[in-house]
C-alpha cells in the first residue's frame, strides 16, 4: 500500500466527505477520488460505503481507519525527530488553550523562549473546541478539564478561583457588591452557549435580584463589556486581577477552585522543542497564579 493512499484515505474518513477530505489533504477531489479507488485495489475491498447521509466507513475501513491513525501518529513523530536531530529545538510547536486563557502565556513571555531557541515556531491555538490529540491537531494542550486521551500526558499546574469584579467606573456609578446579598438589583454579564454550562455561570445565572445585559460565548467580549462599565462579570482571579480597569468584589464561595492542566501528545514528548515550551508554560503558570513550581 502507498502511504500517500491512506493519508489521503485518513482525511476522506476524518470528514465523512471525498470533497472536504481532499481539500484538507491538499488535493483536488478526483486525485482523492483515485487515491481511494487505488487503496481499494490494493486491500481488495471497499473502504467506504456511500449512503444518504453521505460516505460511511465500511466494515473493513473501520478496522483500517484505526491502523491509519496510528501510522499518521509514527508519521509525525518520525518527522518531529529527524527536524531534532542535530539541530537542537526546532520547528513548530503547537499550544492550544481556551479562548480565554490564549493571551496569557502571550503576555507573560512565551515568545521570550525563542531569544535563546530561535529554531522554534510557536503555534497557538484558542478555543473551548477539545483537540483531538490522535489527529495531531495539537502538541501541547492548556485545558481546565483533564485530557482523557489514552497515553496522553497529563500534569496539574494550578488551581483558579472564580470571582466576580467590575470596573471602577461601573462600581463607582452603581456601588460596589460585597456580598451574595448586595448583588440584587445589579446587572450583570453572562456566558452564553458552551460556557454557560460553567459552575460560575449557572451560579451568576440564579442569583436573586440581578439584571442580565449581556451574554455572550466569547469570554474576551464578556471582558470588555465589564471594562466598559456594563456591569459584574465573573472571571478567575488570575485573569480578573491582571486588568487595571477592574475591582475584584469577592470570590464566589459556591464554586470550587477550577485546576489547570497541562496534556501533552504522545507523539509530541520526546521533542526537545515541545519540552522547552511546555517547561516555560509550567513556569509562566506558577508566576501568574503565584504557586511554587509543580514537580512532573
Amino acid at each position: 500500500m502507498d502511504w500517500d493512499d491512506i493519508r489521503v484515505f485518513l482525511a476522506v474518513a476524518r470528514a465523512a466527505s471525498l470533497a472536504r477530505g481532499a481539500r484538507d489533504a491538499g488535493l483536488d477531489r478526483s486525485t482523492a477520488s483515485r487515491r481511494i479507488t487505488g487503496l481499494e485495489a490494493a486491500l481488495g475491498a471497499k473502504v467506504f460505503l456511500r449512503t444518504r447521509e453521505g460516505l460511511k466507513l465500511s466494515p473493513a475501513g473501520e478496522r483500517l481507519v484505526e491502523r491509519a491513525e496510528r501510522m499518521a501518529a509514527e508519521a509525525r513523530m518520525l518527522t518531529a525527530e529527524a527536524a531534532d536531530a542535530g539541530s537542537g529545538a526546532v520547528g513548530t510547536v503547537r499550544l492550544a488553550t481556551t479562548e480565554a486563557l490564549a493571551v496569557l502565556p502571550v503576555e507573560e513571555g512565551l515568545l521570550d523562549l525563542r531569544e535563546r531557541h530561535p529554531g522554534i515556531v510557536l503555534e497557538l491555538l484558542g478555543g473551548n473546541r477539545p483537540v483531538d490529540f490522535t489527529r495531531g491537531e495539537a502538541d501541547l494542550a492548556l485545558r481546565v478539564a483533564p485530557v482523557r486521551e489514552a497515553n496522553v500526558q497529563v500534569r496539574r499546574l494550578a488551581s483558579f478561583t472564580p470571582s466576580l469584579f467590575a470596573a471602577e467606573v461601573y462600581a463607582r456609578r452603581r456601588g460596589a457588591p460585597a456580598t451574595e446579598d448586595e448583588l440584587r438589583g445589579h446587572d450583570v454579564l453572562l456566558p452564553a452557549g458552551e460556557l454557560a454550562a460553567l459552575p460560575e455561570a449557572r451560579w451568576l445565572a440564579t442569583r436573586p435580584g440581578v439584571r442580565v445585559v449581556f451574554q455572550s460565548s466569547s469570554m474576551p467580549a464578556l471582558l470588555a463589556a465589564a471594562v466598559a462599565g456594563a456591569g459584574v462579570c465573573v472571571l478567575n482571579d488570575a485573569w480578573g486581577t491582571r486588568v487595571p480597569a477592574l475591582r475584584k468584589l469577592f470570590p464566589v464561595a459556591a464554586c470550587e477552585a477550577r485546576p489547570l492542566w497541562l496534556a501533552t501528545a504522545p507523539e509530541a514528548a520526546t521533542r526537545a522543542a515541545v519540552r522547552l515550551v511546555a517547561e516555560r508554560v509550567v513556569e509562566v503558570v506558577a508566576r501568574v497564579s503565584g504557586a511554587a513550581k509543580p514537580r512532573t
